[in-house]
């Protein structure tokens, strides 16, 4: 009599779809874009899930978009880099159950997108969405004249992927000259785009997006023919640009700031969290910030269940490259996560 076996459960399907956040200042235009992203990808046939961080605005604003999203999710009266950091991140982990196309997210006009973008790196094994990219919106007739509030739209700038000029026609071009060679140096990367090309790009993103298949606990790819996608030229490369590498547990602290000078000019921000063989009974927060400021080690009371690691983000970084630069300081031991 044959032996009786059981079948294996059925792989998981997973699909990476993309990811946008719209960042700007107040009144900058990213419910505009937003709008009008939205219209444009109706043309492709793309849905959108749609997230929308704002203080009072998000449910009237939600109101507006109704009919061009698949589903929106207002997220009101917190600010998304800190008090709804949870509840956004939440938020993109239930979007992945969804039927869209893509996931669109805007934040508010005082949001630092930085925090976010490290919470999608650490939760990187469990947020399917890739590409991931950021497009700030650039008000002509403001940018660079925010007074006290410039260094936060400077930061807003400077992990973008993409950059849209608003109100370009009620300037003069010597003034959109000035706005364009400031965006060139906060955020040399980033890519200037219009609202027809970006929908295009996450149509492509869309098409290009390759579904894994999960069983007996591995990964492999499901092979898609993308030649008529590859035919257009442009690379889909314009993502988050972030990775996280795992560090020793117990470094030193000046060969800590060496290596966070000899990262590459690429990593706009990178922070370590690591124990100091100075005080090695406490956990220690150590950050570049731009490509010099290091900040004194901060003690932070994270969990030991969080391991030694780094989070580095920019624009164009690559990965390999940083974690050789980090095996020459720290050793072997250094690696990404499986």
């Amino acid at each position: 009599m044959p032996s009786i076996r059981t079948l294996p459960p059925p792989p998981v399907v997973i699909r990476h779809r993309p990811q946008l956040v719209i960042a700007g200042f107040l009144g900058a235009g990213k419910t505009t874009l937003l709008r009008n992203l939205l219209g444009a990808l109706q043309e492709y046939d793309i849905t959108s899930d749609v997230i929308l961080n704002d203080y009072e605005n998000a449910e009237l604003d939600a109101e507006t978009l109704r009919d061009k999203a698949s589903a929106i999710s207002p997220l009101s009266a917190s600010c998304a880099c800190c008090g709804g950091l949870e509840e956004m991140v939440n938020l993109a982990l239930a979007a992945q159950d969804s039927r869209a196309d893509c996931l669109l997210i805007e934040l508010n006009g005082t949001a630092d997108p930085v925090p976010l973008i490290e919470t999608f790196t650490l939760l990187d094994e469990k947020i399917h969405l890739r590409p991931r990219w950021q497009i700030t919106v650039i008000d002509a007739r403001k940018f660079g004249r925010r007074n006290r509030w410039q260094n936060l739209e400077d930061i807003q700038l400077a992990t973008a992927t993409h950059y849209l000029i608003s109100h370009p026609d009620e300037v003069d071009e010597k003034r959109l000259t000035q706005v364009r060679e400031r965006v060139r140096k906060i955020s040399p990367n980033a890519r200037n785009i219009l609202t027809p090309m970006l929908a295009s790009d996450i149509a492509r993103a869309v098409a290009a997006s390759r579904p894994l298949v999960r069983a007996l606990g591995s990964f492999s790819s499901i092979k898609k023919d993308l030649h008529n996608h590859k035919k257009h030229g442009h690379e889909l490369t314009h993502a988050f640009n972030s990775c996280r590498i795992l560090l020793p547990p117990l470094v030193k602290r000046a060969s800590m700031r060496k290596w966070l000078l000899d990262l590459p000019p690429e990593v706009i921000r990178a922070k370590a969290l690591v124990s100091l063989h100075e005080s090695p009974e406490v956990r220690h927060l150590m950050e570049r910030i731009g490509n010099d400021e290091i900040p004194y080690p901060l003690e932070v009371p994270i969990s030991e269940k969080v391991p030694a690691s780094a989070i580095f983000i920019g624009s164009g970084i690559d990965p390999k490259s940083i974690l050789s630069i980090t095996q020459s300081h720290f050793g072997a031991q250094c690696a990404l996560p499986v």
